[in-house]
């Protein structure tokens, strides 16, 4: 019996496909997703404009007739910060049910964290072990979970994410290293503030721009989720990035060997929060993961857990 499990967030829409399998417990059939910027725009004007909602709307739309169309019987469909914020979300909601798409269960930063933490905590060898911190940065938003010994802590979402920080600061390019610099500073500060601190024995990251930095330091030409996950991110190759994405143009951004195109306008505000988290928690490394919420929410569905005793 296959399921699936749809994922829009600021930047992109996310589909996973899967079915129980006997000797991998769920097997993922299909992990695809599509950038369509629905936050685009937002953080100037707080609502989702007319362009990001139909063509987001048709990725939705069309990654569930996908999901039908391979034998997924039941399709899980959830929406993160834009969502959560944006004035006009029940327009986008209307719109994917008018369009003939699945419902879209709005879920919280807390839930969000909680189910970002579990998949990768699930699926990161030695991630049960002691003190560990985990973070999933995505568009809108960027959530961090402590665990003590396979246990979750209480999550923390912070509004800031890979979009949102570009609409704010990084515009134009080449970027300004001075705004670069003051940037980083900022954002460490405030993760502080939110709690972050030093004293992890591991550090996991997971979100599109994560994936995408270790994609860039294994220069693959290629995506390939499994030489990514579980590879490791150094402190000094997340400095390097950051400050060869502020000197690039976009059109030499996009030139990247490892980096999609399609994030090439975005991956400088991802690679400063990154930055500004390993300078907050004192990490020198973090262990990189593919796995996500929409991971654990297919775990959950197989198990047939309600949407209400998420996470």
């Amino acid at each position: 019996m296959k399921k699936a499990v749809i994922d829009i967030g600021t930047n992109s829409v996310k589909l996973t496909v899967g079915e129980r399998s006997r000797e991998q417990g769920i097997k993922i059939l299909f992990d695809v997703n599509v950038i369509t910027k629905l936050g685009e725009g937002m953080q100037e004007s707080g609502t989702l404009s007319r362009e990001a909602m139909a063509r987001t709307a048709q990725a939705v739309v069309k990654f569930a007739d996908f999901a039908r169309s391979q034998g997924a019987e039941e399709t899980v469909c959830v929406g993160t910060m834009a969502l959560r914020t944006a004035k006009n979300a029940a327009d986008f909601l209307k719109m994917v049910r008018e369009a003939g798409g699945p419902e879209v269960r709005v879920i919280s930063g807390e839930e969000e964290a909680a189910l970002s933490g579990r998949a990768m905590l699930n699926s990161i060898e030695g991630a049960a072990r002691g003190e560990v911190l985990i973070f999933d940065t995505g568009g809108g938003s960027t959530e961090f979970t402590r665990v003590n010994n396979g246990a979750l802590e209480s999550p923390v979402s912070v509004p800031v994410g890979a979009v949102t920080l570009t609409d704010e600061n990084f515009k134009s390019s080449p970027a300004d290293p001075r705004k670069v610099c003051a940037v980083v500073a900022e954002l460490a500060k405030r993760f502080s503030e939110e709690g972050l601190r030093p004293g992890a024995a591991m550090m996991i990251g997971a979100g599109g721009n994560v994936t995408a930095m270790a994609s860039v330091a294994a220069g693959l030409d290629e995506y390939d989720p499994n030489k990514i996950h579980g590879s490791r991110l150094s402190l000094e190759e997340v400095m390097r990035q950051t400050a060869l994405y502020a000197k690039c143009t976009g059109d030499e951004r996009r030139a990247i060997r490892g980096l999609s195109p399609k994030r090439a306008d975005i991956i400088l505000g991802g690679a400063c929060i990154i930055f500004a988290a390993m300078e907050a928690a004192g990490a020198k490394e973090i262990t990189v993961s593919d796995r996500s919420l929409r991971h654990e929410l297919l775990r959950r569905i197989y198990e047939g857990q309600p949407a209400e005793e998420w996470p």
